[in-house]
């Protein structure tokens, strides 16, 4: 079985002698030479250092000469390793004043708590070439390896969060990166190279860098994916991000109505979410469907949230939302806005009927027919003027494709003793 480190390792990106460094102390761990095994990552820890500085620009604010003298002394075999040690720790300088201007970068942008992790593992290094008296345990190698994990994509020069928006910025540029190359390798990245402080404005940064101004697609699909990783402390943090953008969310929940269950809304938010916050998405009844796939709204309010959304006079083309709502008794709701409350008795009923003829005729396919629903039709249909003549032809159109929708439709006429409206020629054939 693989370890999760070895894992780790080809999961990620690295120079090929870190990489064989960071294999060999794996090697290591395995028989047991637990001093040899840190002693190993250590070493690729600091060659992947090494090659970060060596391919990266200069930092702006730092001088060209230490620069210089820095490159060439991580060519030396004999001061590339305390060089790059050295550099780790150096931090920022300023000016003094209040506020303080930087007048020196940093060679890595990190924090002084990753420092000071550095310095203690340098010490345990010590003690591995050394023979001090610090013993060496299978617990140090272990732990050396969770902090390679969580922090070794952290320690750029533009600083971690910096390095993975560049990344994906060149994944989704199609002159650096073909459409078939996957991006969960650097969705792995994210744990590991940003810090929880940076992380709202990190998801901020990549939608933006990724994004089109009319487009949302690569949005989309990287958030699906995000999530799809099933990492919580990465999908908690993007839900929150999310929540906070109320427009870039409720487009997302119109084309991804499942994440609905994830946002964890409060019974009042719920509430408000389908009385105004979904009547203007073109895909609201998916997404009321998935509100009631996840039990968001009480027993007691469905019968009133039916009753709302029906004014909106839309359904869904999805079979599994369709039995959703109607095992919900949106059907129900459907049939009482549709045949009585609108009814004949009222002015230009054929007028509303070619209205949201597209909604009675799918009422009409999915529903099985009530007499009220037959003899209305069979009457306003029927008719040679004032007629809905677009739900004529449409229920038509249906019973063409529908043999058993339409056998249904004329048993039941038969059974009420109705005349079936002789314009829609299928049912009279």
């Amino acid at each position: 079985m693989k370890l999760k480190f070895e894992t780790w390792i080809v999961e990620n990106y690295f120079p090929e002698n870190a990489k064989n460094l960071f294999k060999t102390s794996v090697d290591c761990y395995k028989a047991q030479a637990y001093s040899a095994s840190l002693l190993m990552a250590y070493l690729g820890f600091l060659v992947t250092l090494k090659e970060r500085v060596m391919s990266a620009e200069k930092p702006n604010l730092f001088p060209p000469g230490l620069w210089k003298t820095l490159l060439m002394n991580l060519k030396n075999e004999d001061k590339w390793e305390e060089s790059i040690f050295d550099a780790s720790l150096q931090q920022e300088k300023t000016d003094g004043a209040k506020p303080a201007k930087r007048t020196q970068d940093p060679v890595f942008v990190i924090n002084e708590n990753l420092r000071t992790q550095i310095r203690y593992w340098k010490d345990r290094r010590n003690d591995c070439v050394h023979n001090k008296d610090n013993i060496i345990t299978i617990s140090h190698v272990e732990t050396f390896w969770t902090f390679l994990e969580s922090n070794l994509q952290k320690i750029t020069i533009e600083g971690g969060k910096v390095t993975l928006l560049n990344k994906f910025k060149k994944y989704y540029d199609r002159s650096y990166t073909a459409a078939n190359e996957e991006v969960e390798p650097l969705i792995k990245e994210i744990r590991s190279a940003v810090t929880k402080i940076e992380m709202q404005d990190f998801w901020k940064q990549l939608f933006y860098d990724v994004g089109d101004l009319w487009d949302y697609s690569n949005e989309f699909s990287l958030i699906t994916k995000i999530l799809k990783m099933n990492d919580p402390e990465i999908s908690e943090s993007l839900i929150s991000y999310l929540k906070s953008d109320e427009k870039f969310l409720k487009a997302y929940i119109n084309d991804h109505p499942s994440i609905i269950g994830l946002l964890e809304y409060t019974k009042p938010e719920i509430r408000n979410f389908w009385n105004t916050g979904i009547s203007n998405m073109t895909n609201v009844m998916g997404v009321y469907a998935s509100m009631l796939r996840n039990n968001l709204i009480p027993a007691e309010e469905i019968k009133e949230a039916n009753g709302k959304l029906v004014y909106l006079y839309k359904y869904t083309e999805n079979a599994d939302d369709h039995y959703i709502l109607s095992s919900y008794g949106f059907g129900e709701a459907l049939y009482e806005r549709l045949f009585i409350d609108n009814n004949a008795s009222q002015r230009k009923y054929w007028d509303f009927m070619n209205t949201h003829y597209i909604l009675y005729t799918k009422y009409i396919e999915l529903y099985e027919l009530k007499d009220e629903v037959v003899k209305v039709l069979c009457e306003e249909l029927g008719k040679t003027e004032w007629v809905s003549f677009f739900l004529r032809e449409s229920l038509q159109r249906l019973f063409n494709q529908n043999p058993s929708k339409m056998k249904e439709f004329k048993e039941k006429a038969t059974k009420l003793n109705l005349v079936l409206p002789s314009q829609i020629t299928t049912l009279n054939s």
